[in-house]
């Protein structure tokens, strides 16, 4: 089993979940589901409840233990805190070196905010991509210096496919 607390309307929310054979138990506070998780592709799942109900998911991985998670036309920043960060939650999680941004699914750029040499901090927005007729805004995971923009505008990428490399 999994746990973790994050932070929802100014309080600490606990959230667990349990893997079972094709489904996960996920309880937050003291509410439980059952749903199946399916992977699309990298950053793009299919959450499945058993009364038929279906949901695109699409995550991008902005630091450790922090997503950005697009669900339903919804939008969060989730920060999963490891029980034992409840003493510290002012630590920082921010991501030290080199590090690629992805697209996490197939589509579009709509447009690009920095340029090769630009200095970015955590979770500074570096472009738009459209998916799935979904605008994604995809963030530096640290501080640091743009070494490479691969894409432009207009330019259509594949999930997986490098666009930014921060250094």
């Amino acid at each position: 089993m999994m746990r973790w607390w994050v932070l929802r309307g100014g309080r600490q929310v606990e959230v667990t979940a349990r893997r079972l054979e094709n489904a996960w138990e996920v309880a937050i506070d003291s509410s439980s589901r059952r749903v199946e998780l399916l992977s699309m592709h990298p950053g793009l799942s299919a959450l499945c409840y058993p009364d038929g109900r279906n949901y695109a998911v699409a995550s991008q991985r902005l630091a450790r233990n922090r997503w950005r998670v697009s669900l339903a036309q919804r939008h969060f920043e989730v920060h999963l805190h490891d029980p034992l960060e409840r003493a510290v939650t002012g630590a920082s999680s921010a991501h030290a070196g080199p590090h690629e941004v992805r697209a996490p699914i197939p589509g579009r750029v709509v447009s690009v905010a920095i340029a090769e040499g630009d200095e970015v901090q955590a979770g500074q927005p570096l472009l738009v991509l459209e998916a799935m007729k979904m605008e994604n805004q995809l963030c530096a995971e640290g501080s640091g210096k743009v070494e490479r923009v691969l894409v432009a505008p207009g330019a259509t990428v594949e999930g997986g496919q490098v666009l930014v490399v921060v250094q």
